[in-house]
């Protein structure tokens, strides 16, 4: 795919990534995604954000087919991740009369991937720059979701380019929302494992946006949003506001069991929680993904994690499902441990070390029990519960 025509005056320069299936060695793709580039053919021609450093000589290809390259006057910086910037070295030596745009945080970040001097301007919360026949108006988006990042907001065509915001990781070379097989579920993952964590600062982002006529959402990644931004901006808003107070605090206990011993003590942990004006819900590991646990974990006031000892390890399910809580906004999330074994025990105190990594607050000792747990054992799981929902209401 070459290049597709946005409006009269923006041009999509980007790169397919048909292939990928797994982005940052973290996230899945299972569609592939696309690096989005743009370019404004206005009187003062620019770019906005770059592509990936392994496509840098397609996306250099893309942008001489639609002009000379040391013609380009601007290059908009909206994000450092090298995703978007690891074509910007080679682009520099070709577009030799180009000034670099981004914010402060920004132009510090490129000075260390580029090692190299460049021609470069922060610009500030605001500020508008004329392209002579077109304006430019950048808006601090700090934590979306890194640092460094702004938008840019094309104020003749109504054009938003957010960089990573409003993106997908969904491959398909139609482009454009309205042309494109259904995405949806993917738009939410992207949020979900990227912008979630930053909540908070989605909706500072998004209050800076209330008056601007957005006619179309141009991202970083996947599809552009033309036939109704409004609905990417509303579900942005409805994911970041915060759940209203609930009249109980709620436990989540999310739990792995081999043969069913573990579980026992889970719902004997959830029946002594819910002694304590707590509501208490049972999570089997091994049977939801980590994916369809987020908001379970995200919404719960505190986190209970349940697995047996196998070979001196806690079970594979469960550091699959703790491997997501780097990605969530539970700092300071009060938990603890439990779990069964045989003859050694380790996997409580393996699970509580990851989770005072992770910054969480493991706020009493771990409850082991060794093989299938008696009547003694599961009356110390019931106060294991209520002591863990008792600690709910303290500071």
């Amino acid at each position: 795919m070459q290049t597709l025509q946005l409006t009269n005056s923006v041009y999509w320069t980007g790169v397919l990534h048909a292939t990928l299936r797994t982005f940052d060695v973290v996230f899945e793709t299972r569609f592939g995604s696309t690096y989005n580039s743009y370019l404004i053919m206005a009187d003062k021609p620019t770019i906005i954000d770059g592509v990936h450093e392994k496509f840098t000589p397609e996306y250099l290809n893309k942008l001489q087919s639609l002009i000379p390259l040391k013609d380009i006057c601007y290059i908009v910086v909206n994000h450092t991740e090298m995703d978007h910037t690891g074509s910007l070295g080679q682009l520099l030596k070709l577009a030799k009369n180009a000034q670099v745009l981004s914010t402060k945080t920004a132009s510090m970040f490129l000075k260390n991937i580029l090692n190299s001097e460049f021609n470069g301007k922060t610009v500030e919360d605001g500020e508008c720059i004329s392209l002579g026949n077109r304006q430019l108006q950048f808006i601090h988006a700090p934590f979306w979701h890194w640092p460094d990042t702004m938008f840019t907001y094309l104020h003749d065509d109504a054009i938003l380019f957010p960089c990573d915001g409003f993106a997908t990781h969904f491959c398909d070379e139609r482009l454009f929302d309205d042309r494109v097989d259904e995405f949806f579920e993917d738009f939410r993952y992207y949020f979900e494992h990227i912008m979630g964590p930053f909540r908070k600062k989605i909706l500072e982002a998004l209050d800076k946006t209330n008056q601007l006529d957005i006619k179309m959402i141009a991202p970083s990644h996947g599809p552009i949003l033309r036939t109704d931004p409004q609905k990417y901006i509303k579900a942005y808003k409805e994911w970041s506001t915060p759940l209203p107070p609930r009249s109980k605090k709620l436990i989540v206990i999310l739990y792995v069991s081999v043969y069913g011993n573990t579980k026992k003590m889970a719902e004997a942990i959830a029946k002594g929680a819910c002694t304590v004006s707590s509501e208490a819900k049972l999570l089997d590991v091994a049977a939801i993904s980590p994916e369809h646990a987020r908001f379970e974990i995200e919404s719960a006031d505190g986190l209970l994690f349940g697995s047996p000892t196998m070979n001196g390890d806690a079970v594979k399910h469960m550091w699959d499902m703790m491997n997501i809580l780097f990605s969530l906004n539970i700092k300071g999330r009060k938990c603890a441990t439990f779990g069964t074994y045989g003859w050694s025990g380790e996997a409580v105190k393996l699970m509580e070390d990851r989770l005072r990594g992770l910054k969480l607050n493991v706020v009493q000792p771990s409850l082991k029990a060794n093989f299938i747990p008696t009547e003694e054992i599961l009356k110390k799981c019931s106060i294991f519960g209520y002591d863990f929902a008792k600690s709910l209401t303290s500071p």
